[in-house]
């Protein structure tokens, strides 16, 4: 019987106590008890029962919301009755108020926190609310994909979080204090800092009024100060000469160039945040922001991220962004775990780009819960053992003084967390270390050794930086710019690196190549840019050779699809730099017993499975590549194993064994074909100017109509020959997502934006070529090998276009240019009706069974990596292949044809059973049957959804902070095999049936042994 509202989501007997998720954010004795539900020990929710929503309840809903907002990880309040449920959006910033306003409305404020709310009798509400926010919809992350959740998702704006308004906050005050007369960028981010560190100290309660007091008379806080410039730099003096380190030194410039306005400016964006100048209102007793909440690898995010923002230019240029802590922990997970019985506190680590320190920060704090296991002690609070912990190991080098004034304030910071008490940290009982090591720093007594504002790629002979246990890190990564355009020579010694051992003009691969000069004999595991691995260029290919043959590499990371996450999602990887990225964790050293495969992840979509915030690697995004394979510089196997499966690796070897490429066919019969990029404009001399050019966007696919126009303008000369008509015109971008080739039977010049393929053959080669690619072999095999598509950019290059195998001969020329030209007289018609679809299927079957007489297994394997990677790559949420299934008549069929075919015993045979089962159902079923006769397929009874719910809790494995990984099960009982998989079609694709059935069929052999 259901008492309660809260009962309709059969949550609440799975809540737990807020200190078993180790959040100690809520004030026991003001709000209660505030309930915590959460999936693999990652809180989903809060939840707080409630008497009534009278006005003092109310109240305590907005200070409850605004520590939820703080704390940042949890993106919904429940605050319920028996009888009524209100769900709250933390994502949203809270309202502020005054606590003697007793008219102050805080019904209305709150409706527009409210995503959601519900009474016990409202039936058609309740079904709403148990679909989009009961405990299974939490842990599968319905919301994120159900059609009854849109205007939902459009509240649950991540980029509203305290993380990224604290940001914009820090931004907006910035840029505002320099239009104040504030030019130097220097005082402005040491203010910052301070006031950041201040409030801090004060939210710990590590200062109170007796401390402001001394000051000035009436401060009761820091804001309290900041009334007065000096009482201000009085406040800063102490804590300069109280905690010592070098990040806190004033110049008497400094004082004399800060003044109440730029004060007051600092108060208004710590207390309230800063937006503009009209948005500002201080409540005398209010704080939007609560440092006790916020948490420290957060600061260090923040403060990376403000400076990533306020100089996006210099970032560009060193190829520098911040690094995601879901990202962090993943890499430290693996390389310096702590959930086990590791103890060795004592490991050498070197971030050799450390920014503003969140590698560092967190290794330090890994190293502390090591120390913390080998003497079986609950917390480590001796500040010199802390001390001595973090200048023996944490070491980090970065060239921006800048960033790493924040990498010595995180891990500060991160020196206070430890200590308890938390307070009487003043009268210089704590002195922080000097940390950085400034080549313009003369004074030796403040000189440190930990963090070196060096060029990592200079030559440089600093005895703490060598032979270094784990080098972890995010190297700067883009393409190098000219030496003419780097005036200020910021990547003079990369060039030079890169052209010295004759590699691709990267600024990620000098790093990863001295990573195992400076750790000889340790682990490296790095963040570096996709295109490394996909790139198939010669430079590319020199590195790839030194990585993969000279070191041993153990797993990969191809995190490429997260580069363009909506912002709904929360925004890309990387803030705004839409790179993809990979990460790799390696050796210089060969192991013992080396494996023979590379551990490789390559997740297909953003879109989150739960409310928590992270990346799901479903089971068939890991493979294990043959380290033979990967050792061959020109493998096109990372790209083919990112989107396909093994058995389009071995398609694309069979099509590659047996055929040329276009470019390979070209040459060898260059005396009837000729090749170009269009008319370029970008140029001194401009020398020709065309009567006629073809409009790129006009191009169509097969025969452009009106694409030619008249020109005037003047361009660099070219050769006419290219466009004596016919010839074939294809575009650089795509059009509507197809590859675009044009047959041309007019005189026009295309584009730069255009290539022309041209020459002294037959008219119906060249419409067959057309045809070719604009085909859907083409489109499979580019998909499968080009660098950008699927990657970066949504299209391939002219010399991976070349790569194509050139699959026509005179055969089949005169068939397919026959369908070409129905084709030509269709588009060239007038008539409404130009559909030409069913013409380029019959060109498609012409290639597949007169040309390259594909299986019809292989001809599957095609339509499937289109059908569903390709169009969950350029679709993703809206793409058929992450909706629920709907018939998987097509999987048991391929799967029971495949097993009766091979099983020759005539006693054993194959059967399947269906399941209904409900769409919003995170997992689905079919059972296979063996038996001394096939049965036909039935569709049971059985109510599994439930079940089903369940199970898919116990399929998900937390890799780290924001990264889970997810399996699929099969389940053996006697003779009957259940395979139960996400409800997703791409699941449950014929390939997905071949590949299960090889799999049943190891099974069954292993049985027989």
């Amino acid at each position: 019987m259901i008492n309660s509202i809260i009962d309709n989501l059969d949550i609440i007997d799975f809540a737990k106590k807020s200190k078993d998720f180790d959040i100690d954010i809520f004030d026991n004795k003001k709000y209660g008890i505030v309930e915590v539900y959460g999936n693999e020990n990652q809180p989903a929710l809060f939840l707080k029962e409630v008497d009534s929503f009278d006005g003092n309840t109310l109240k305590l809903i907005a200070d409850i919301h605004k520590d939820c907002w703080n704390f940042q990880k949890v993106l919904f309040l429940y605050v319920y009755t028996k009888t009524e449920i209100r769900i709250y959006n933390c994502s949203k910033k809270p309202f502020g108020y005054n606590q003697d306003d007793v008219n102050f409305n805080f019904k209305k404020e709150l409706q527009n926190l409210e995503l959601f709310s519900c009474n016990k009798t409202d039936k058609s509400k309740l079904e709403t609310l148990n679909t989009l926010f009961s405990r299974i919809a939490i842990d599968t992350g319905f919301i994120w994909s159900a059609i009854e959740a849109e205007e939902i998702r459009k509240e649950l704006n991540l980029q509203h979080r305290v993380d990224k308004f604290l940001v914009k906050s820090l931004i907006n005050v910035a840029e505002k204090l320099e239009k104040e007369g504030l030019k130097d960028k220097d005082i402005i981010h040491k203010l910052i800092m301070r006031s950041l560190f201040l409030l801090y100290l004060e939210d710990k309660g590590a200062t109170d009024k007796e401390f402001y007091n001394y000051f000035s008379d009436k401060a009761t806080t820091y804001f309290d100060i900041l009334k007065d410039p000096k009482a201000t730099y009085n406040l800063f003096e102490r804590l300069a000469d109280d905690f010592n380190g070098s990040l806190f030194t004033i110049t008497e410039t400094e004082k004399d160039l800060v003044k109440s306005n730029h004060l007051e400016l600092i108060e208004k964006c710590f207390k309230n945040g800063y937006v503009d100048d009209n948005q500002i209102f201080l409540f005398e007793d209010w704080r939007l922001f609560d440092f006790k909440i916020i948490r420290i690898e957060l600061l260090s995010e923040i403060y990376e991220n403000f400076l990533s923002k306020l100089d996006k230019k210099g970032k560009k240029d060193t190829g520098t962004f911040y690094t995601p802590p879901s990202l962090v922990e993943l890499i430290l997970n693996e390389k310096l775990p702590i959930q086990n019985n590791e103890t060795d506190y004592n490991i050498k680590t070197l971030d050799p780009s450390c920014g503003s320190g969140i590698f560092l920060v967190q290794t330090f704090k890994r190293l502390v819960k090591r120390y913390e296991k080998h003497h079986n002690i609950k917390n480590l609070t001796d500040f010199n053992i802390l001390v001595d912990i973090l200048k023996k190991n944490i070491f980090g080098i970065e060239i921006d003084d800048k960033s790493i004034k924040v990498a010595a304030f995180s891990l500060y910071l991160s020196l206070l967390d430890n200590l308890d008490p938390k307070t009487d940290w003043w009268n210089k009982k704590i002195q922080f270390p000097y940390l950085i090591n400034d080549p313009k720093n003369k004074d030796k007594k403040t000189q440190g050794y930990n963090l070196f504002i060096r060029d990592t790629i200079s030559d440089f002979e600093i005895e703490e930086l060598q032979n270094f246990q784990l080098i972890v890190g995010n190297p700067p990564f883009g393409k190098l710019i000219s030496p003419e355009k780097d005036i200020e020579n910021k990547q003079k010694n990369i060039r030079e690196y890169c052209n010295k051992e004759k590699f691709a003009k990267e600024m990620v691969l000098p790093f990863l190549h001295k990573a195992t000069f400076l750790a000889p004999k340790g682990e490296i595991a790095l963040i570096f840019n996709t295109k490394v691995l996909t790139n198939t260029g010669g430079t590319y290919q020199n590195f790839r050779s030194w990585l993969f043959s000279k070191n041993y590499i153990e797993k990969i990371y191809n995190l490429s699809i997260l580069r363009k996450i909506p912002k709904e999602f929360g925004g890309q990887l990387f803030g705004s730099a839409t790179t993809p990225v990979s990460i790799i964790f390696y050796q210089n050293e060969k192991p013992i017993k080396p494996k023979d495969s590379i551990i490789y992840y390559a997740p297909k979509t953003y879109i989150k499975n739960s409310v928590l915030e992270g990346i799901v690697i479903d089971a068939t995004d890991e493979k294990y590549l043959p380290r033979i394979e990967c050792e061959k510089k020109d493998s096109k196997i990372w790209k083919i194993a990112m989107w396909g499966s093994y058995s389009d690796f071995e398609l694309m070897e069979k099509i590659n064994s047996k055929y040329s490429s276009l470019e390979e066919y070209f040459k060898s019969n260059k005396n009837e074909w000729i090749k170009a990029t269009g008319l370029n404009a970008d140029s001194k001399n401009l020398n020709f100017t065309p009567k006629k050019i073809i409009l790129t966007q006009k191009i169509s696919r097969f025969f452009s109509k009106k694409a030619i126009f008249k020109n005037s303008k003047k361009f660099r000369s070219i050769d006419e020959k290219y466009f004596k008509p016919p010839f074939i015109i294809i575009k650089q971008a795509q059009e509507n997502k197809e590859i675009c080739a044009s047959y041309f039977q007019e005189k026009a010049f295309c584009l730069s934006s255009a290539y022309v393929i041209n020459g002294n053959s037959d008219i119906n080669l060249k419409k067959s070529l057309t045809a070719l690619i604009n085909s859907k072999i083409t489109k499979y095999y580019l998909f499968l090998i080009a660098s950008s598509w699927g990657i970066e950019r949504e299209r391939a290059s002219f010399k991976e276009l070349l790569s194509v195998p050139y699959l026509i001969d005179n055969l089949v020329s005169n068939k397919i240019s026959l369908k070409v030209n129905k084709i030509i007289s269709i588009k060239n018609s007038n008539e409404v009706n130009q559909d030409i679809t069913h013409l380029e299927k019959e060109i498609d079957q012409i290639i597949y069974n007169d040309i390259l007489k594909l299986s019809k297994d292989e001809q599957i394997v095609i339509n499937d990596t289109i059908n569903y990677s390709l169009d969950l790559f350029e679709n993703q949420k809206k793409s058929d292949a992450v909706k629920p299934v709907l018939e998987v008549n097509h999987f048991t069929n391929r799967i029971t044809n495949y097993l009766n075919n091979w099983l020759d015993d005539v006693n054993l045979k194959v059967s399947a059973t269906h399941y209904k089962i409900d769409r919003n159902c995170p997992l689905y079923l079919v059972k296979i049957s063996f038996g001394n006769k096939q049965k036909r397929t039935i569709t049971s009874t059985d109510d599994v959804s439930k079940i089903l719910k369940s199970l898919d809790k116990k399929l998900w494995e937390e890799e780290a902070q924001n990264l889970y990984f997810r399996k699929n099960l099969n389940y053996y009982d006697v003779d009957d095999v259940y395979i139960i998989k996400p409800n997703q079609r791409r699941f449950w694709s014929e390939t997905a049936a071949m590949i299960e059935s090889k799999t049943l069929l190891i099974e069954i052999m292993k049985g027989n042994e």
